[in-house]
């Protein structure tokens, strides 16, 4: 499931405050675990995409207008450590000779826009990497790496071509091999050409440049062109990778994005589909940016942007939603990997609670400034407001004829801090983390959880993250170690 860019924090759940102090005491604290920073190396960024070509139709604006290509993807480019692509066209003035009718040849000074996009790993094993001869894949590499990126697959035989690169910063170090398994690349040999997956070979690199890195990287060009559903082989070598110690199987050259999967702790991504390419139709025009959150035990969480270029510039459409647990971090929902320990206790129920009646309530640092604050869901019976008057289409009251409430207190004095009038989805359940909440929603006439999501406080109300459908449970952790609890939902369950 998808949601738009611009909805992020754009529905929110204000109303006017309407009630006077209500609560006397609760108590939850959201149980975070300690830093774990030196025994699991510091947390690094990755960031993956697909097939990228810049020869062909995407040379005259690559020439004209480079600075528009990834102008609209380009921040989540460069906020990464790495952000690798794979690289369709060679990078070279000498002729095409290969026996195929697909010219991809680009200038070799399109590499600077690689660079000056955010990009810092070029993916060279494919099946279009030596269509102009062995000399081309040197002009490629030499091309790329005169702009200071890094490549991998590829080399002036097979020794150089089958080499992992390592790219290391203060406190991770994440290595990289890249292979093709398309069946019609130019395999390096005694001549210079790129890596070529072998079932017996591939997973010995694998498995001896797992224990010298902290996150490992399988670049895999290959699978069935416009398969949409994940292709059988991708997956088979993928599991090989995995099992032989990769974090990441980083897959392309299916031409369509493939679905996006974890086994074994790794993600497993079997085809990004096309990142830029001239290439028509709209599964061929859309592509999938892969962000990686990892250390050294692996992966911790990752998200999933889809893009689109169909105007042959790169731009952000959406934002896929996780389908199980979730943690809400960098105005995003990512998908759980693993996190730290998420045990919330119990809030203690309010002594004194005369202005409705008491879903649910937690306490912590909700306004994220390290005050300790009361959060409490009611009801109470309905009062029609300027606000409810706008949207007649939703029903304000359940059968007992109460609306559903949220409001934020002080501890000393009950004093109010904030309560909305209404609220669209009520909440069922929370979790108070550091300057937001992660709830759980049900219906006004109905308990079960129907839904959950996460509200970051914005000074005086809240802003919510889109809706995750389907029953789950609310928490925080500190996934992302940066001292702060993050809304967190575990245990999802899709309707």
């Amino acid at each position: 499931m998808l949601y738009k860019r611009e909805n992020w924090t754009v529905r929110t759940a204000v109303a006017l405050a309407l009630s006077a102090a209500l609560v006397t005491s609760c108590s939850s604290q959201p149980a975070t675990a300690p830093d774990s920073s030196q025994e699991f190396g510091a947390i690094v960024r990755i960031v993956l995409v697909g097939d990228v070509m810049l020869g062909r139709a995407i040379a005259p604006l690559a020439s004209a207008a480079p600075d528009e290509l990834f102008a609209d993807i380009r921040h989540l480019i460069r906020q990464a450590d790495v952000a690798g692509l794979n690289l369709e066209s060679p990078l070279t003035s000498r002729p095409h000779i290969a026996n195929n009718d697909n010219v991809l040849n680009a200038d070799p000074d399109a590499a600077s826009l690689l660079a000056e996009s955010g990009f810092t790993v070029v993916s060279l094993p494919n099946n279009h990497a030596g269509d102009a001869g062995p000399d081309g894949v040197l002009d490629t590499i030499a091309a790329v790496e005169a702009v200071g990126l890094r490549t991998v697959g590829g080399g002036s035989d097979l020794d150089d071509a089958s080499k992992p690169t390592v790219i290391a910063g203060p406190g991770w170090s994440v290595g990289l091999l890249a292979f093709d398994a398309t069946g019609s690349a130019l395999v390096a040999a005694t001549e210079a050409g790129v890596a070529v997956w072998d079932d017996r070979t591939g997973p010995e690199a694998i498995a001896a440049l797992a224990p010298t890195v902290d996150v490992l990287i399988v670049s895999i060009h290959g699978g069935t062109e416009y398969l949409p559903t994940t292709d059988p082989r991708m997956a088979d070598i993928g599991a090989a990778s995995i099992a032989a110690g990769a974090d990441v199987l980083w897959g392309h050259g299916a031409h369509v994005i493939q679905p996006i999967a974890v086994r074994e702790g790794a993600v497993l991504a079997t085809s990004l589909g096309n990142f830029l390419f001239d290439q028509s139709g709209r599964d061929r025009t859309r592509g999938a940016l892969l962000e990686v959150l990892a250390d050294s035990r692996g992966v911790i969480a990752y998200r999933v942007a889809i893009t689109e270029h169909a105007n042959r510039t790169v731009e952000f459409v959406d934002w896929e939603l996780p389908s199980a647990a979730a943690v809400w971090l960098h105005g995003s929902w990512w998908s759980l990997v693993r996190g730290p320990a998420t045990n919330m206790a119990s809030p203690a129920e309010l002594a004194d609670f005369r202005h409705g009646d008491l879903v649910a309530a937690a306490s912590g640092a909700v306004a994220g400034d390290g005050r300790h604050l009361i959060v409490a869901s009611f009801r109470r019976p309905f009062a029609e407001t300027e606000f409810t008057r706008l949207r007649p289409d939703v029903q304000w009251q359940d059968t007992a004829g109460r609306s559903a409430h949220l409001g934020v207190y002080e501890p000393d004095g009950l004093k109010e801090v904030w309560v909305a009038g209404s609220v669209l989805s009520p909440v069922a359940g929370l979790a108070v983390c550091d300057g937001s909440i992660a709830v759980s929603h049900d219906t006004l006439d109905d308990s079960r959880v129907v839904a959950t999501g996460a509200w970051e406080w914005t000074g005086f109300g809240f802003a919510t993250a889109p809706e995750l459908p389907g029953a789950g449970t609310p928490s925080c952790a500190d996934v992302d170690r940066n001292g702060s609890a993050e809304p967190v939902v575990t245990d999802r369950r899709l309707p």
